[in-house]
């Protein structure tokens, strides 16, 4: 063995100054970087999955209360207040999580993540009832067709954009793939 494996089996870099140091000792002469135990980091990690979920539902809550504004200045939007419908029922969802957590039952809750609220959607060819997640009806009806007709593909992400934005919501400019009849002052030969 070289001596340099040898003084890998006996020392170990300082992660803060990377000097070698005794492999046994918890904290490093040099600088004073100490190892955290595990106790120390299920600590941090409960103190941190706490706030967390206070923060969750903080951020459901203020979703809550935007829509809530806007259904109130437009109440002809059905399209608000089914986004209010579903952001109420994550932030039920969230206030239970984090008040069990709370109480102390959190080992239970953080063993299976929360599920996000769904709507049903209705079908407009067959008028049947189908959960928010499926997207093609048994009739054939496939959900969002009609965001095609009036949507072209991102190329880079391949999401719907709307026909006069000039970038994806990836950040990918839309410009660049403009049809050469929608730009005003061009000509074809």
């Amino acid at each position: 063995m070289t001596e340099d494996a040898i003084s890998t089996l006996y020392r170990k870099p300082c992660p803060s100054c990377a000097r070698q140091y005794a492999r046994d000792s918890r904290a490093c002469p040099f600088c004073g970087y100490a190892e955290v135990l595990a106790s120390e980091t299920e600590e941090d990690q409960e103190r941190l999955y706490g706030e967390y979920l206070a923060a969750r539902h903080k951020q459901a809550h203020d979703e809550v209360e935007r829509l809530r504004r806007a259904v109130t200045l437009h109440p002809e939007d059905r399209a608000q207040e089914r986004a209010l419908a579903l952001a109420l029922a994550d932030e039920e969802a969230l206030g239970r999580e984090w008040a069990a957590y709370r109480d102390g039952h959190h080992q239970a809750v953080r063993d299976e993540p929360p599920q996000r609220a769904t709507a049903d959607k209705e079908c407009p060819v067959c008028t049947a009832t189908l959960p928010k997640d499926v997207g093609r009806c048994a009739c054939g009806y496939v959900f969002g067709a009609e965001v095609a007709a009036t949507a072209t593909l991102c190329p880079h992400c391949t999401a719907p954009v709307a026909a006069g934005a000039e970038r994806c919501g990836c950040g990918y400019p839309m410009a660049a793939h403009t049809p050469v009849s929608g730009i005003p002052g061009l000509r074809r030969r």
